[in-house]
């Protein structure tokens, strides 16, 4: 399965070929702080890595005012991991940004795997919130208790966006 930077990396580079500073740029033009932690060298490490796998292509351009560069464009391999792994960090439902990063990067699915996607989303959500209100029936500190209301909240919340999303989708002639 694709990392989060992995699918954050190859997910950029579909967009179009760019040196590692360059997805940097594109990282911050997105906010990406607000939705995901990607640090410099991470990225960096990841370009190394998925070149050497075959999901990237690399070559040497050299620098106009600054150093040279290595220009990344994404392989058919690079295309299928993305693919594979936005369905993945789908199909996650702990809180944390691996779905934001997926969310990010849903347009790069064909239609139906988009769909199919989101649908494995709300089924791993909805049995996340099963598992809350089992929790919440012998939780015996107020704390716990506190803390799992907390999950359950954000969930539903999740819930509600992913039916709009779906709902969008299928607008969009996804079916």
């Amino acid at each position: 399965m694709a990392s989060k930077v992995e699918v954050i990396v190859l997910g950029l580079l579909v967009e179009g070929p760019a040196h590692g500073y360059g997805l940097l740029e594109r990282l911050r033009a997105r906010s990406s702080d607000l939705w995901a932690e990607v640090g410099r060298a991470s990225v960096y490490q990841t370009l190394a890595r998925l070149e050497r796998a075959g999901a990237l292509r690399g070559r040497a351009r050299p620098g106009r005012e600054g150093p040279d560069r290595r220009v990344f464009s994404i392989t058919s391999l690079g295309r299928s991991r993305l693919r594979d792994g936005v369905a993945a960090l789908l199909a996650d439902p702990r809180p944390d940004d691996a779905a934001a990063i997926a969310f990010a990067f849903l347009h790069t699915l064909p239609p139906r795997r988009a769909r199919a996607a989101l649908d494995d989303r709300r089924e791993a959500l909805e049995t996340s919130v099963a598992s809350v209100d089992e929790a919440l029936a012998s939780a015996a500190a107020v704390a716990a208790t506190d803390t799992l209301r907390r999950r359950r909240a954000l969930l539903e919340a999740e819930l509600r966006w992913l039916a709009r999303a779906g709902r969008s989708l299928a607008g969009a002639g996804t079916r």
